[in-house]
């Protein structure tokens, strides 16, 4: 099964194009009398135009056919490749299928070239499996012609990321359109309430979900362009994104932009924090160093004042601890600081609280998310608390009122962990 054939008169028909891309209408060949001679562009036998059930309209071997690599592709394959055609049409860019290049040593399932046909870009349904590596040297024979390519998936592969490539969802009864899973990406940045750690606020990569068609249009008009994702905060490339770790991802020029502004940024923000921290150990060696060198004082020993008889300790029961909904919210401020404090301090890792997050596994509490991934729960509240969708997780709470109510549900090993006062450390 395909969607092109070779005519010798006509040349390439197209299955996917109203006039076969040539002229020539569908009736033309399909069913007709007597048959229209033509062949697999891919293996030279012979091919008949049929029609699927649904209306596709494709070409498919005669019997007999010898084993070849369009013959072989899946329905899905077929229809994601018929999907982007249509996209890149519809974003005004001229759609040819299953096109071979000059030295034969590579085949595009959909070339894209623009109206002026100054600039290709092949897009790849890539469903079977395929190493890292092969697919980075299929990508190159595509460069040595000034041949750009993007590879689409449906299923999230260990090569996806390695090379320029989106992870793309069928259509389902929810979505009739096809869909990008991940693999389009934004940069934002969230304020911090701990300004002397964190004055440039936190920096993220974050998924941007839209349909295929528009992202295709996008990528074709150079309004998302791919692009290698540097990790802020530990240094190197990837991103956290539907499981998968990307190396690379596809984004819109403005948030590249953004992201370098906020990384030259984020480097003096950190060079004034330790510039200051220097001038702050230098005030306090040389306080030390005067405080030795001046001589030494002298004072009264102050009398000693009558220590009275201790007293029986009343033997009065321990009030029932109480969970405090409603916090005040100079309060809840500084519980927000001082649980992304402890975070740094307790296990070195930048945590980020996630307000808007009201799924209700955190039990109504605040989640606290490392590199996009749930790290933390700040007070989840007992009576809401289901401990499985917690398991792994941290939990900060208030006191050790909260600590002792939660404990007496939380299963062996969970770690519970108090936050300090003002002007404590963890």
């Amino acid at each position: 099964m395909g969607f092109t054939a070779q005519h010798d008169g006509r040349g390439r028909l197209d299955a996917t194009q109203p006039d076969l891309g040539c002229g020539w209408e569908w009736a033309a060949i399909h069913r007709s009398r007597p048959r229209v001679v033509m062949t697999c562009p891919e293996c030279a036998h012979p091919l008949h135009a049929k029609v699927s059930p649904h209306g596709l309209r494709f070409f498919a071997h005669d019997p007999g056919s010898p084993i070849c690599a369009l013959a072989g592709e899946s329905m899905e394959h077929h229809l994601l490749k018929l999907e982007l055609a249509t996209a890149v049409r519809a974003a005004g860019h001229h759609a040819e299928l299953e096109v071979r290049g000059p030295d034969g040593d590579w085949r595009a399932d959909v070339m894209a070239s623009s109206p002026d046909g100054t600039a290709r870009m092949a897009w790849e349904a890539q469903l079977s499996a395929i190493t890292a590596e092969e697919i980075k040297e299929r990508t190159a024979r595509f460069a040595k012609d000034g041949v750009r390519v993007c590879w689409v998936a449906t299923r999230l592969r260990p090569w996806v990321g390695a090379v320029p490539s989106v992870h793309a969802r069928p259509p389902t009864e929810d979505e009739a359109r096809w869909t990008v899973a991940s693999g389009l990406v934004r940069f934002e940045v969230e304020s911090c309430n701990d300004r002397w750690e964190c004055p440039a606020g936190h920096g993220h990569w974050r998924e941007a979900d839209t349909d295929l068609r528009s992202f295709v249009q996008w990528v074709l008009t150079g309004r998302a362009v791919p692009f290698r994702l540097p990790n802020l905060y530990s240094g190197g490339y990837s991103f956290h994104g539907g499981g998968h770790v990307w190396a690379g991802a596809w984004t819109a020029p403005q948030y590249i932009e953004a992201a370098a502004d906020f990384a030259r940024r984020l480097h003096r923000a950190q060079v004034l924090r330790e510039e200051s921290k220097a001038r702050w150990l230098e005030r306090k060696r040389r306080a030390e160093q005067e405080e030795r060198q001046a001589p030494p004082r002298f004072s009264a020993l102050p009398r000693p004042r009558p220590v009275a008889a201790p007293q029986p300790a009343r033997s009065t029961p321990r009030p029932e601890p109480v969970w405090v909904v409603d916090l005040p919210g100079r309060e809840r401020d500084r519980l927000n600081a001082a649980v992304v404090k402890a975070a740094r301090e307790l296990h070195h890792v930048v945590a980020q609280l996630r307000h808007t997050d009201g799924a209700r596994r955190w039990a109504r509490g605040t989640p606290l998310y490392v590199l996009n991934r749930p790290y933390a729960v700040l007070r989840p509240r007992p009576g809401f608390v289901n401990w499985s969708q917690l398991k792994g997780l941290v939990i900060f709470v208030r006191n050790h009122d909260e600590l002792r109510l939660l404990g007496q549900t939380a299963p062996n090993g969970t770690r519970i962990i108090v936050l300090p006062e003002d002007g404590d450390t963890v």
